[in-house]
């Protein structure tokens, strides 16, 4: 993709612009405050969070959160939820029937259910096939969301309502919840500490880690 391309940024937060402790990588956001192009945070984390990371930060304050399923369009915007927490409560209440389960961040979450990672996933999603939810690991926790929200299907909605091309999007993200996010925008970025996976599905991935990772990236693209 040549600079003259892009048009904006989606960039993950946990895990991409933080470190292993979960502190924002100064160096990141200097880089990032130094961009003239909408750069939007996606994450897994909530809403109340991805926002006040994104004033922090000195992002153009459209936000993807809980996976795709909760957007905003700007800072003093109203909250649109895309996912059906609904759907993903009666998930888990079946779901602990049979596995020693304990959630978190619920009394902010507002379209999905997350959980405290430590037990098999895969045995869960076996146990939730006929429930119109899927499960994805984000490395800090395991999320229950519906079927078909995801980061791209967030990112979708606010570049569909602010005119914007997904063609002329880079992504930046580390982990299996940023997978369509990174096949579906113009050029997909994965940081050093990334999965292999994602590594893998990826137009480029960086040599070094989390923050640092962030700041190669840009780089890379002449953008910084």
């Amino acid at each position: 993709m040549k600079i003259e391309e892009i048009e904006s940024i989606a960039i993950d937060i946990d895990g991409t612009l933080t470190g292993e402790d979960r502190r924002l990588d100064c160096a990141a956001v200097e880089a990032i405050r130094k961009l003239s192009i909408p750069v939007i945070l996606v994450t897994g984390n909530v809403i109340c969070f991805a926002s006040a990371a994104s004033k922090l930060v000195g992002t153009s304050g459209e936000v993807i959160a809980e996976n795709g399923g909760v957007v905003k369009l700007d800072f003093d915007g109203e909250e649109v939820i895309l996912g059906d927490k609904r759907i993903c409560l009666a998930a888990y209440d079946h779901l602990k029937e049979f596995l020693d389960l304990e959630t978190i961040d619920m009394r902010y979450r507002k379209s999905e259910v997350a959980l405290k990672r430590g037990f098999d996933v895969g045995s869960a999603r076996d146990l939730l096939k006929d429930f119109n939810v899927d499960i994805v690991d984000s490395g800090f926790a395991v999320h229950i969301k519906r079927k078909g929200i995801n980061k791209l299907t967030g990112l979708s909605y606010v570049f569909e309502r602010r005119g914007w091309d997904l063609e002329k999007t880079v992504a930046i993200g580390d982990s299996r919840n940023d997978a369509e996010v990174i096949r579906g925008v113009g050029f997909g970025i994965a940081v050093g500490n990334a999965e292999e996976d994602l590594k893998e599905i990826a137009d480029y991935a960086t040599l070094k880690d989390h923050g640092e990772g962030v700041v190669e990236a840009l780089e890379y693209l002449g953008l910084v």
